[in-house]
């Protein structure tokens, strides 16, 4: 199986013994170790699941012009999240395929894993009517027994019952990824709206001004250039 695109470069690792969060530059050091150990309080009710949020740089250059995000992406469609197929570990030699290379940051984060119901294609080509999305982070279990919620900064986790408009990716194992600057929320109006975070970055920011409709004509058009 294959690993999870690299669009974004971690700045700390979630270490599972401990879920300590450690970075490289001094000052990253203390608002991430604040960050981690606010993020893995106790929660205030039963049913909130603390949550550990991994600073991480995105490589958005694509996201820059639609063309540029289109033509690099394997498929444009709208898919609606059906449900949470459940989580894997990621690849342990997802860094390359020669034995022994050093794994990426992110080899020890888990992977979500969700069934999308595909609803229409708009660029490239996907042969079934449902597809497995997914995306870096997930539940895991502190030694202690909390379970905590881990996900990458900027990368709110796809919502079941939520249509978008994604710009995929394809693995080798079939299932789609994208980056959330890749990824659009479709609201009942028609209307689109960007992830957390990327509502002042290039494409992103162009869409949400559009309708569905527009965007999947400019989109079409751009892959044809």
């Amino acid at each position: 199986m294959s690993g999870i695109k690299a669009w974004a470069v971690l700045l700390s690792v979630a270490v599972f013994g401990s879920f300590v969060v450690a970075c490289g530059g001094g000052a990253a050091d203390s608002n991430s170790a604040s960050k981690a150990a606010t993020s893995s309080a106790a929660p205030s009710a039963s049913d909130v699941v603390p949550e550990i949020e991994v600073p991480a740089l995105w490589a958005w250059g694509d996201a820059q012009d639609l063309r540029t995000l289109t033509v690099t992406a394997d498929a444009v469609f709208k898919g609606t999240v059906v449900s949470l197929k459940g989580e894997r570990p990621q690849a342990p030699n997802a860094a390359g395929d020669a034995p022994g290379a050093p794994a990426p940051r992110w080899a020890d984060l888990p992977v979500s894993q969700f069934e999308v119901r595909i609803e229409s294609v708009v660029s490239g080509s996907l042969l079934t009517d449902t597809a497995v999305y997914e995306q870096i982070g997930g539940l895991e279990t502190t030694p202690d027994g909390t379970r905590v919620r881990i996900m990458l900064e900027r990368d709110e986790p796809v919502h079941v019952g939520q249509t978008y408009l994604f710009f995929g990716s394809f693995q080798d194992d079939g299932s789609v990824v994208a980056p959330p600057f890749g990824r659009m929320k479709v609201r009942p109006d028609g209307s689109l709206a960007t992830e957390a975070g990327w509502e002042h970055i290039g494409v992103p920011a162009d869409l949400s001004r559009r309708t569905l409709g527009d965007a999947e004509r400019e989109i079409s058009a751009a892959s044809r250039e």
